[in-house]
């Protein structure tokens, strides 16, 4: 077990000690919180994904989703962000978290620590190899609270709905597809290149999304006059699953002169809850 960011001093650690340490965390990172494989599916993360965004409209119906709801979720954005920044400096803080949501990461949200030898007193100390970036959960609640905030009750309901199910869903259909040998990549599509695919947005998975993102827009929004505050129709519906699938595919990668775009459990919910609210103005 590594201590904390400080001096090793009882008893001092020599230059071969820092390389046998580096060696136990296989080059800074610790194996006991190695990124888990279930078949490159990750249930359990997108499980706690759908569970948490429908948990979130289950309190919607006991309080208020505004204000009172907005308040809770950005208390809840502040204190997750707070949490963040404090594993990012803080070794013990670190382990605890990955015990805890470890599996729950994806690699770039995890981060590394390295053992560095000082030349001086040939002693040695931990710094962060890689800073873990901010992980989807963080932009899951910040997206919900955009949506209470901005949008009336039943489409910023819809919004969260899309996020909880459709994104997980689009997932769990990619990699059932892959599995079969009967999917591509969008990137390995539109690349027209004969690689083995990396990964990424799919063609079935972005098909699962549309469906599903069809299927919840059902469950708050009518499609002939009713006392509800929003109306679609059928092709409305296929035109937000289909916008909302680009968004999903595009949310969080990197691209040429562009850079990074920005994460989809934020973006999905804001695209889906803009268009109904764009849509149902001119219906």
């Amino acid at each position: 077990r590594l201590g904390p960011p400080l001096l090793l001093t009882s008893p001092p650690l020599t230059t071969s000690h820092c390389h046998a340490a580096n060696m136990r965390v296989g080059g800074g990172r610790d194996r006991r919180h190695a990124a888990p494989n279930v078949d490159n599916i990750h249930i359990a993360r997108r499980v706690q994904h759908a569970v948490t965004g429908l948990v979130l409209l289950v309190v919607s119906h006991i309080i208020p989703p505004y204000p009172v709801g907005c308040l809770l979720l950005l208390m809840a954005t502040a204190v997750f962000y707070s949490i963040h920044k404090k594993r990012v400096q803080d070794p013990k803080w670190d382990e605890w978290y990955l015990q805890k949501f470890g599996s729950l990461l994806r690699n770039h949200e995890r981060g590394e620590w390295e053992v560095v030898d000082l030349q001086n007193n040939m002693q040695c100390k931990r710094r962060r190899k890689s800073t873990p970036e901010l992980p989807g959960a963080f932009y899951f609640l910040l997206g919900a609270a955009l949506s209470t905030f901005l949008f009336p009750a039943t489409v910023a309901r819809t919004s969260v709905l899309v996020l909880s199910l459709s994104d997980p869903i689009a997932g769990l259909v990619g990699s059932w597809f892959t599995g079969k040998g009967c999917n591509i990549a969008w990137k390995q599509l539109l690349s027209r290149a004969n690689a083995p695919s990396e990964g990424g947005p799919s063609v079935a998975g972005s098909f699962g999304f549309v469906v599903s993102t069809i299927l919840c827009t059902y469950v708050y929004i009518p499609s002939t006059n009713s006392t509800r505050s929003a109306m679609l129709s059928f092709y409305s519906r296929l035109f937000i699953g289909v916008v909302a699938s680009l968004t999903e595919a595009v949310g969080g990668r990197h691209f040429p002169f562009v850079g990074r775009m920005v994460d989809d459990n934020l973006l999905i919910p804001l695209v889906v809850g803009c268009l109904i609210c764009w849509i149902d103005a001119d219906e």
